[in-house]
């Protein structure tokens, strides 16, 4: 009969929710089991009963378990971790106390094993989610921090560290030890940042600038909250991102709605606001407010024969000039293009604008240069006053605009003040600007061409070809009225291309005719300087078969000056080419000897001012009689335009002038003319009217 003690150590064994059971050391075959392990692992007594401990380990397991159990211990033994393997194939973790016994008789040991699988799992996947964790805060782009209350980071990643300029986290947290203090830039900012965090325990997207290292700002939009422990703010956590790259594309997009990119002068939105507010305080103090619009002249042939770059540096130059010329309360703004208006507040008397205008055209007189090249850029001002040519800002700029057109049309680098019959003209040339680009389309563009002759033989030595425009509703258009107008459009290029083939295609005729006459081309100085024209030139002839020598273009003397540098290597390739070449309109720029000799020119043409009154006019006669004897000195032709009379004929002949070109001679002739009056001329010495 078992004693009572073992049947109590039966019942507690058998009663025991822990799985146990007993097995031999020497044969580690299981001696007794309890319900409870019988129950967990799944296998019946006589299933356990008929194995050894090493049937419920995993294989891999077993090298260590044979291990252990070689050098039996006495005693209680401290817990170990195992792995068991259940009857469904599961491997669980489990924690082993044992003890070893006498089990009727045979050396064995009691074990009771714990399962701590879900203990195991859940340390795992709180050691996972530290080490995820810890991954996340060293490779975060974000900065993360902890901070005391009082301050002090307590632990920041290096993201953060990064941002501020420092090597290392540690080093960031050696260096600031009041981050209040020592990196907001703005302290009312961080005062509301620290009202915010009291106020609610959190705070999100708060934007501020902040410091780094070397002294420099960047903008952060911080996240933080408040960490309470025992109902005590224990410390504050949170996350810093830069958004300087951000806010820089902010204030840009901010600026770009007011400022223009190129000069970061004031733009129209701008203006407008200004002019409107300047306005207002003018009708207050009784003051007026002038607004000057400036258009800088010839500054599309810059860009067209230098390129944009050089029109944009020059542009640059001129807002520098006009910012420091410019009163703190005054507006220089630029609008678009070449244009700039500068709104002048705080004027008493009408004759302050115009003296504002002279300082502006004297600040623009000073040499330009640019990538080594000099230039001479002069401007065009209108001007409108508040309240004597308009009440509001829009009027005021529209009629300084129509003003700055008509000092353009006086001849440039000058200034005019509104008048209303500025509008008119205004509305003239916007119409005819509109209906010269439908001209070509719709073939209203036409070629006449007035010969010219030998004055000691009467001999036809060339033709001018002249543009004439005749439009169905305003008829036949002065040149004067429309010439300037392409020009400050750009359609003197496709219809100087236009001009420049149809009268080589004439001239080719004639020659096929039998009359080798050559042909001359006006060329505007927006043509010459276009990059193609050199081109141009030799596909016209290619195109038209005309021999180079039979067409003369003719080249302003101020174009030719405007761009010395550029001009000489085009003139000479237009000589090599056998191209004639003259200087239209001579007398009327500066030129010199010394730059005639440079240029490879054929003839001058004495401007038609000059020869008009030549035979009343002394000083006209002198500038004449120079200019035909400067030509001869070169071994230039000289040729006079404007022709009209016998004294006219009689004073260039005594001169010893080589031809002439006018009405006296020929008027201006169509295409169907021409040839007949080839066919029918007989040279003979100018004498007499020949009309």
């Amino acid at each position: 009969m078992p004693s009572e003690s073992e049947t109590q150590y039966r019942v507690l064994f058998e009663c025991c929710p822990v799985p146990m059971w007993v097995f031999d050391q020497e044969s580690l075959a299981f001696l007794h089991v309890n319900e409870a392990a019988i129950r967990h692992y799944g296998f019946s007594r006589e299933e356990f009963l008929s194995m050894t401990i090493a049937d419920i380990r995993p294989r891999e397991d077993i090298p260590a378990l044979l291990q252990a159990t070689a050098n039996p211990v006495h005693g209680l033994q401290e817990a170990e971790l195992w792995r068991h393997r259940k009857k469904d194939g599961t491997i669980i973790d489990v924690e082993i106390v044992s003890h070893d016994l006498n089990f009727h008789g045979v050396r064995a040991e009691l074990v009771a094993a714990h399962d701590v699988t879900q203990r195991r799992h859940a340390e795992r996947a709180l050691r996972l989610a530290e080490e995820k964790y810890r991954r996340i805060f060293e490779n975060a782009i974000v900065g993360i921090f902890q901070s005391a209350p009082d301050g002090r980071y307590l632990s920041v990643n290096p993201a953060l560290a990064r941002m501020l300029g420092y090597d290392s986290p540690q080093e960031l947290r050696r260096s600031i030890t009041d981050i209040d203090q020592q990196i907001y830039v703005d302290p009312e900012r961080r005062a509301e940042f620290r009202r915010l965090l009291a106020e609610h325990d959190e705070v999100r997207n708060f934007e501020c600038q902040v410091y780094r290292k070397d002294g420099s700002k960047i903008w952060l939009s911080a996240n933080a909250r408040a960490i309470f422990k025992d109902g005590v703010i224990a410390c504050y956590e949170g996350t810093n991102a830069d958004i300087t790259e951000r806010k820089r594309a902010e204030e840009r997009v901010q600026f770009l709605a007011y400022y223009d990119a190129l000069t970061g002068l004031p733009n129209r939105t701008l203006l407008e606001d200004r002019l409107q507010k300047a306005l207002a305080s003018a009708r207050r103090h009784k003051e007026k407010v002038a607004v000057l619009f400036l258009d800088l002249d010839q500054f599309k042939t810059i860009n067209d024969s230098l390129g944009h770059s050089f029109g944009d540096q020059i542009l640059q130059e001129v807002a520098e000039r006009l910012k420091k010329w410019a009163r703190d309360q005054d507006t220089v703004a630029r609008i678009g293009g070449d244009e700039f208006v500068i709104a002048l507040n705080g004027i008493r008397e009408i004759p302050d604008a115009a003296v504002a205008a002279e300082r502006i055209m004297n600040a623009m007189t000073v040499e330009f240069v640019v990538k080594e090249r000099r230039f001479n850029v002069s401007c065009s001002i209108g001007i409108s006053i508040c309240p004597d040519h308009g009440a509001d800002s829009e009027t005021l700029v529209k009629n300084a605009d129509a003003a700055m057109y008509c000092a353009k049309e006086s001849g440039r680098n000058a200034f005019r003040f509104f008048t209303e019959d500025m509008n008119t003209q205004v509305v003239e040339r916007l119409n005819i600007e509109h209906n010269l680009r439908l001209a070509l389309e719709r073939n209203e563009l036409f070629l006449m061409y007035q010969p010219q002759a030998d004055i000691a033989t009467g001999r036809i030595i060339g033709m001018e070809a002249l543009l004439r425009w005749k439009h169905p509703e305003m008829g036949l258009v002065p040149p004067d009225r429309f010439i300037r107008v392409a020009e400050n459009t750009g359609l003197i290029l496709p219809i100087g291309e236009w001009v420049l083939r149809t009268a080589c295609s004439e001239a080719r005729r004639w020659h096929d005719e039998g009359f080798a006459v050559p042909v001359a081309v006006n060329v505007s100085a927006i043509q010459f300087r276009q990059d193609r024209f050199r081109g141009l030139v030799r596909d016209v002839l290619r195109d038209s078969g005309l021999a180079p020598h039979l067409l003369e273009l003719e080249l302003t003397e101020s174009l030719l000056l405007s761009t010395g540098d550029f001009t000489f290597p085009l003139l000479q390739e237009f000589k090599a080419m056998g191209v004639k070449l003259a200087i239209d309109d001579f007398g009327t720029g500066y030129s010199s000897l010394s730059y005639l000799r440079q240029f490879p020119v054929n003839k001058l043409k004495i401007d038609r001012s000059f020869v008009k009154a030549v035979a009343e006019n002394a000083d006209d006669a002198a500038i004449t009689a120079a200019i035909i004897s400067m030509g001869r000195s070169l071994n230039l032709k000289v040729i006079a335009e404007g022709v009209e009379n016998e004294g006219q004929i009689s004073f260039l002949r005594t001169h010893r002038c080589d031809e002439i070109q006018g009405y006296y001679f020929s008027k201006p002739l169509l295409p169907s003319e021409v040839s007949e009056k080839l066919r029918s001329h007989i040279p003979k010495t100018l004498s007499a009217h020949q009309h």
